[in-house]
C-alpha cells in the first residue's frame, strides 16, 4: 500500500511539473498520440482491402487507386503527427526538465554543506540528478500509456470478435515477458546504485586525462600511462558487472522469446487455415495478425510499464522525496530583524564532519564584538576554517548555540546572516568571466551607482590593481581563454587578489580572511596586513593565517588546540603566558631568523 501512495505521489508531482511548466502543450501531446495509436489501424483496414482487391475475381482499378490514395496519404499523416509529436515532446521535456533543474538548484543551494561534501551525500546528488528523468517523464509516460490502453481495446475487441481463446492466450504468453523485465529492471538498477561510487571515479580519471585543468600535471610528472591504467581497470571492473547481468538477460529473454513467438506462430497458421476454408478474405489475414500483434505489443508495453512504474521509477522517485525532506539551515527564517552587529558568541558549540567520529570543536566558546580584530590561531587541522563555516551557517553544529545580537543564529533569516559577512576563502574560486563580473559576485545587489569606481578600489586594496593596464578590455576583460579567446591567464597569486578584491567590494560589517597570504608575495601580504590593522572602528575583522606573526596586529587571539580553545588574549598577554601562542611564535621567528642569517 505503502509503494502504492508513492506511485501516485510520483505520477502527480510529475503531472503538475509538466503542466506548469507546458500547460496546454501536453493536451495537444494527448490528442497527437491518440492520432497515432488510431493510424496503423487505419492502414491495415485499408491495406486488408487492397488485398482483398487484388485476390477478387475482377480488378476494380478504380477502388485500388482510391484504397493507395488513402494508404499513401495516411502514411503521410502518420510521418506528419510523428515528427509533431517528436517537436512537442521534446519541447515538454525540455521545459519540464529546466523547471526541474532550476528547483533542484534552489534545494541544493540551500542544503547544509554536510550533505553535499561527504561521498554519500554526492552519490545522493547524482540519483537526484538521475530522477530528473522520471520526474519530467511520468506525465508523458502517462500519455503513452493512455494511448497505448486506447490502442489494445481497439485490437483486443476486434481480435475477441474473431476468437476470444487466441486473444487470452495473447494475455497469457506476455506475462512471463512481464516477469523477466520486471526482475532484470530492478537487478539493473540495483547495480546502477551499487557502481555509482565507481563511474564516479573512473569519470574523474577520465577527466584528468581530457581536461585542461590538469593538464599541466599530467605532462609535468608523466602522468598519461598511470592515470589511462587506473581508468582501464576501474572501468573495466564496470564493464564486467553490466556484461554479466546482460549475459542472465540473454538468455533468459531468448527462452521467453521462443515462448512469445511459438504463440504468434500458432494463430498465423490459425488464421491461414481459416483462410483456405473460406471463412475469411485473404485481406483478413494481414488484418487479424496485425489485431494480434498489436494485442500483444501493447499489453506487454502496458504491463510493464507499469511494473516498471511501480518498481524502479518508484524507488527512485521515493530517493527524490526523501531528498526533498531534508532539513535545510539556509531554509531557515527567523522572523527577528538583523540590524547594526553588536557580537557574534560562540556558546560551548561541538561539531563533527558527517560520517567522522572525531570531534573538530569540543565545547568552543568565544564572543566577538564589532570592531575586534580577531586572530583564530592554531596547527593545521585544529578547526580554524571549520568555525568560519559554523559562524556563514554552511554547516549544522551538533550541540551548543551561537547567538548573534544576543539572540540565537536561528532567531534571523540566513541570507541576512550572510550578507554580515565578506568572506575570502582559502580555496577560492576562479570564474572564467570578467573582471567586473568576477568583482561583483559578492555583492550582486549593489544598486549599480558608482560600482566601477568602488571595484577600483578593491583592486587597489587587494594590489592587483598594479597589473590594471595589462587588462586590454579593461574591467570587462574576460578571465581565462573559457568564453573568450582575448581572456586573460592569471598566476594562482593574481586570482588570490581577485579573490581578496571580491571580498572587500562587499564591504560587509564583518570581513573573514582564511589563509589570505598563502600565495602572495611579502608585498602583497603586507598589504593584506595593513588593510586589516586599519580596518574603521565600525568594521570587524577575523584573522586565519599561517603566520603567527600577523596576529600581534589583533586586538584578540584565540588558539586552537585539538578542537578547544586552550587560550585567548591579545599577541602580549599570550607571549607572557609563555603556552601553545609562545611556543608556535617562537617557532617561526626562529625559522625566519635561521633563514635572515644564511642570506647574509
Amino acid at each position: 500500500m505503502e509503494r502504492i501512495k508513492l506511485l501516485i505521489g510520483s505520477i502527480r508531482y510529475s503531472v503538475i511539473l509538466v503542466y506548469t511548466s507546458s500547460k496546454l502543450m501536453i493536451l495537444l501531446a494527448l490528442v497527437l498520440s491518440l492520432i497515432g495509436r488510431t493510424i496503423p489501424f487505419a492502414n491495415m483496414y485499408v491495406m486488408k482491402n487492397i488485398i482483398d482487391e487484388l485476390a477478387a475475381k475482377e480488378l476494380n482499378i478504380s477502388a485500388i487507386v482510391i484504397y493507395i490514395s488513402l494508404y499513401s496519404g495516411i502514411l503521410l499523416l502518420g510521418s506528419a503527427n510523428l515528427s509533431a509529436n517528436s517537436i512537442i515532446s521534446n519541447s515538454i521535456s525540455q521545459k519540464a526538465g529546466h523547471k526541474y533543474d532550476i528547483e533542484l538548484s534552489e534545494k541544493l543551494a540551500k542544503l547544509p554543506m554536510s550533505v553535499i561534501d561527504t561521498s554519500a551525500g554526492k552519490d545522493l546528488v547524482d540519483e537526484i540528478k538521475y530522477a530528473k528523468y522520471e520526474a519530467t517523464g511520468f506525465a508523458q509516460e502517462i500519455i503513452g500509456i493512455v494511448s497505448m490502453v486506447y490502442s489494445f481495446c481497439i485490437a483486443f475487441v476486434a481480435l475477441a470478435v474473431f476468437n476470444i481463446w487466441f486473444s487470452l492466450l495473447f494475455l497469457l504468453l506476455s506475462v512471463p515477458i512481464i516477469v523477466f523485465e520486471i526482475v532484470f529492471d530492478r537487478k539493473s538498477e540495483a547495480l546502477r546504485r551499487k557502481m555509482a561510487p565507481d563511474v564516479r571515479k573512473f569519470s574523474y580519471y577520465r577527466w584528468m586525462l581530457t581536461n585542461m585543468l590538469p593538464a599541466k600535471d599530467v605532462r609535468m610528472y608523466d602522468l598519461t600511462e598511470p592515470i589511462k591504467k587506473r581508468y582501464d581497470t576501474e572501468k573495466n571492473i564496470y564493464r564486467r558487472e553490466n556484461k554479466a547481468l546482460d549475459l542472465k538477460k540473454l538468455r533468459f529473454s531468448l527462452f521467453i522469446e521462443i515462448i512469445k513467438r511459438s504463440g504468434e506462430i500458432m494463430f498465423t497458421i490459425f488464421v491461414i487455415f481459416q483462410a483456405t476454408s473460406g471463412k475469411i478474405t485473404i485481406g483478413d489475414i494481414a488484418l487479424y495478425i496485425g489485431f494480434a500483434l498489436s494485442v500483444n505489443d501493447s499489453f506487454k508495453i502496458i504491463a510493464s510499464r507499469f511494473a516498471l512504474w511501480y518498481t524502479t521509477f518508484a524507488d527512485r522517485m521515493k530517493i527524490f522525496f526523501e531528498f526533498n525532506k531534508i532539513d535545510c539551515t539556509d531554509e531557515i527564517d527567523g522572523k527577528r530583524t538583523l540590524g547594526k552587529f553588536e557580537s557574534l558568541t560562540f556558546e560551548n558549540v561541538y561539531f563533527k564532519y558527517p560520517f567522522a567520529e572525531k570531534y573538530v570543536l569540543q565545547g568552543t566558546s568565544f564572543t566577538l564584538k564589532n570592531g575586534d580584530k580577531l586572530s583564530i590561531v592554531g596547527i593545521n587541522g585544529a578547526g580554524k576554517s571549520t568555525i568560519i563555516k559554523l559562524m556563514l551557517g554552511l554547516y549544522p553544529f551538533e550541540s551548543g548555540q551561537i547567538f548573534i545580537n544576543g539572540y540565537p543564529m536561528s532567531d534571523y533569516n540566513m541570507k541576512d546572516i550572510r550578507k554580515m559577512f565578506s568572506v575570502f576563502f582559502q580555496n577560492f574560486v576562479r570564474y572564467p568571466l570578467t573582471l567586473r563580473e568576477n568583482i561583483k559576485l559578492s555583492n550582486l545587489d549593489s544598486d549599480g551607482k558608482n560600482d566601477d569606481e568602488k571595484i577600483i578600489e578593491a583592486l587597489k586594496q587587494s594590489g592587483i590593481y598594479e597589473n590594471y593596464d595589462k587588462f586590454e578590455n579593461g574591467l570587462n576583460s574576460y578571465m581565462t581563454r573559457k568564453f573568450d579567446n582575448s581572456g586573460i591567464e592569471l598566476s594562482i597569486g593574481q586570482w588570490q587578489k581577485i579573490a581578496l578584491s571580491r571580498a572587500y567590494f562587499k564591504n560587509a560589517a564583518i570581513i573573514i580572511f582564511d589563509e589570505p597570504s598563502a600565495a602572495l608575495d611579502a608585498e602583497a601580504e603586507n598589504k593584506i596586513f595593513e588593510n586589516f590593522e586599519n580596518m574603521s572602528e565600525n568594521k570587524t575583522g577575523i584573522m586565519i593565517s599561517h603566520r603567527i606573526s600577523s596576529a600581534k596586529i589583533s586586538s584578540k587571539v584565540i588558539v586552537l588546540d585539538g578542537g578547544k580553545i586552550s587560550e585567548s588574549g591579545t599577541h602580549e598577554e599570550l607571549i607572557a603566558l609563555d603556552g601553545l601562542y609562545a611556543n608556535l611564535y617562537n617557532l617561526q621567528m626562529e625559522k625566519y631568523t635561521i633563514k635572515e642569517a644564511k642570506l647574509v
